[in-house]
């Protein structure tokens, strides 16, 4: 999808010399969170629509998710996340704001059901005798690495579980557009933003806080525009203020990001043809899984599978960087699953949101790889 957004941006990119000032603030220009707002309010249906005081501009959003980190915890608090998860966020919530995270296993029970959070109460109650402050609940939804959506349902539970609990709700809500179609996953959930719910019946509204980006959904991790949408607690958005000097992006990638979140025709196509073009690299690349007995978990989200190369190897002692230098050896990188706090080794994240050649011959590397002993 390179090829549509540059040509987008090399036709909309006009520039002023307000591009080289500070422009209107470190959180954003006026444009930017108008049009974020009018972006938000169509295709994230918020109960209640949303405006410019309700959102801070930064530059991608993990910068955004250490901006909660700085404003709803202190040094030495923690955060939950359930197993396994987005392998950065040790590092985002860790090296400067020194938040850590506290794991939360799942064992055979599904993540995404219902019955999933019992295991946050438990984990939860055994960090509360431990001594341990814990802060918030991290969601991912599109979920990365395991590329599944929350039902409305579970999302309902989890916002009763915060309020029962008193933690704030951080929804990394980054793959919501790149959701598609799956033929075996016919009842899968597909994207529902927290901002839908009446939020009031479950929770306190002004703990729960979105991020979202352009970095995923239209394939623009250079641009490095993210946001924090806090709807209903300005002092946090006040706090986020304070420190927008370390965080916002340059008014260039403003401007771009402005133009392209008002254009709705080309939003639409560029969403409807990204959306096909990952269920057919997905259909694609589990049939090579099929044909060649790789275990992997069905998805209809973001643009990675979740498989289990371990299962293929003779050895049943191999670790997860015993694969890994197999894949090396054939020139081939698939992100190991210790690295995203996966409960069981042999399980990979692989990305397949590539050229179908290029996909090709990376799953014919990676087959090489596996059954090279």
């Amino acid at each position: 999808m390179h090829a549509e957004m540059m040509e987008f941006v090399n036709s909309n990119a006009q520039f002023d010399a307000h591009v080289l000032t500070y422009g209107d603030g470190f959180s954003g220009s006026h444009r930017l969170k108008n049009a974020i707002c009018q972006f938000l309010n169509r295709y994230f249906n918020p109960q209640t629509a949303l405006y410019p005081c309700d959102i801070a501009v930064t530059s991608g959003v993990s910068n955004a998710l250490e901006c909660c980190a700085w404003a709803l915890a202190d040094a030495g608090d923690y955060i939950l996340v359930g197993r396994p998860y987005f392998n950065a966020f040790k590092t985002i919530f860790g090296t400067r704001p020194q938040i850590g995270l506290i794991e939360v296993a799942f064992g055979t029970t599904d993540p995404f059901s219902i019955a999933a959070i019992n295991e946050y109460e438990r984990t939860w109650a055994e960090a509360k005798r431990k001594g341990l402050q814990v802060k918030a609940l991290l969601l991912c939804s599109p979920h990365n690495p395991l590329g599944r959506c929350y039902s409305d349902d579970a999302l309902k539970e989890y916002m009763k579980f915060c309020s029962r609990n008193g933690l704030h709700l951080i929804s990394d809500e980054i793959y919501a557009q790149s959701v598609w179609e799956n033929p075996r996953l016919p009842d899968a959930p597909t994207f529902k933003s927290i901002l839908s719910f009446k939020i009031e019946e479950f929770m306190d509204p002004r703990m729960v806080h979105v991020v979202w980006g352009l970095s995923k959904d239209y394939g623009s991790t250079g641009l490095r525009i993210g946001c924090l949408i806090s709807k209903y607690n300005r002092k946090l958005l006040d706090a986020v203020e304070g420190i927008s000097l370390y965080n916002f992006p340059s008014s260039v990638a403003d401007r771009i990001a402005s133009s392209l979140l008002t254009d709705d025709r080309f939003l639409e196509e560029y969403t409807s043809t990204n959306r096909s073009r990952l269920a057919e690299s997905y259909q694609f690349a589990t049939r090579f899984l099929q044909a060649h007995n790789i275990p992997y978990v069905e998805c209809n989200a973001a643009f990675f599978i979740w498989l289990n190369l371990g299962a293929l190897m003779k050895s049943r002692t191999a670790t997860d960087q015993d694969i890994l230098a197999r894949l090396r050896q054939e020139k081939v990188y698939i992100a190991p699953g210790t690295i995203y706090a996966a409960e069981e080794t042999g399980w990979f994240r692989m990305v397949f949101a590539h050229p179908p050649h290029v996909l090709k011959e990376g799953l014919s590397r990676m087959i090489r790889a596996v059954r090279s002993d």
